[in-house]
């Protein structure tokens, strides 16, 4: 049996806090206008084979995935890609990585959010991404506008198995807008050779504030790594603002501090919080 497949204009809601889906993901092809919310969505292909998206993404536009959780998942949590994927949110999920086949063999998931579609505009706020080894979001592909914003990337067995290898790359090509997330015990929160990146952790000066009330009307929001990683690859690349500048202000949002995220994600974020947003 394949993936089910939905159609423009639908919106998927689980009822109730533990409405499931286990061993089939979703796909989305050629659709717009589509809602995925308070689901979980788990055991696919669980150590079988190395197959099997838990959402699938192709030539859509106007996608909200929002409140789910995704577990035990052989390939990407969420993959998109093969023509535009455009005004994607996804929103208050968790992303729980925990899995005894893994692919480093450490108990953690590698393939979690993969977009490598033409053009992109993906907003990525607000979720919880733990237990996970890399891909948190691995992005490629001209014309990909991402923003990242008030994530919490935690790992609870870090020392013990290696650590969060990476949680961003991106393409060469890609312009993303990375703010207010929360990076605790992660060893790489942005991989070496990524493309142009515009965040920073903690404090930034006056000039490169100036940047973001000229293009977005607001400061952008300071990430928090604990501890500082060796390697983190933040940088204020200016043309990532100019290229947000082309959007309209009210599909930017506004995160929160990132001193207030563990406990707000933590709190909200997967299935049975639709109230609290």
């Amino acid at each position: 049996m394949n993936a089910p497949e939905i159609g423009s204009n639908k919106t998927v809601i689980g009822v109730g806090p533990n409405a499931t889906m286990k061993g089939k993901g979703l796909r989305l092809n050629a659709v717009s206008n589509v809602v995925i919310r308070n689901l979980t969505i788990s055991d696919i292909n669980r150590g079988v084979i190395f197959a099997g998206h838990a959402v699938a993404i192709a030539r859509a536009d106007l996608v909200w995935i929002d409140h789910n959780r995704f577990h035990s998942v052989r390939r990407q949590m969420i993959a998109g890609g093969f023509g535009p994927t455009t005004n994607i949110t996804i929103s208050w999920n968790d992303f729980d990585g925990s899995d005894t086949y893994s692919s480093y063999c450490n108990g953690e998931h590698y393939c979690n959010l993969l977009f490598l579609g033409v053009p992109q505009t993906i907003t990525i706020a607000n979720n919880y991404f733990h237990e996970i080894s890399g891909r948190a979001p691995h992005i490629d592909g001209a014309q990909a506008i991402i923003h990242l914003a008030t994530n919490y990337f935690h790992n609870t067995n870090a020392q013990q198995s290696g650590g969060f290898f990476h949680a961003v790359d991106a393409g060469p090509s890609v312009q993303a807008l990375i703010e207010g997330n929360y990076l605790d015990d992660i060893e790489t929160p942005i991989k070496t050779g990524s493309g142009h990146i515009f965040g920073f952790l903690g404090k930034t000066s006056g000039t490169v504030q100036s940047i973001c009330f000229s293009v977005l009307g607001r400061r952008c929001i300071e990430n928090i790594a604990i501890p500082v990683p060796r390697i983190n690859g933040f940088r204020p690349d200016e043309t990532v603002i100019q290229s947000f500048g082309a959007l309209p202000r009210s599909s930017i949002p506004l995160p929160f501090s990132a001193d207030d995220v563990p406990a707000v994600i933590t709190a909200r974020a997967g299935p049975g919080h639709l109230e609290n947003r």
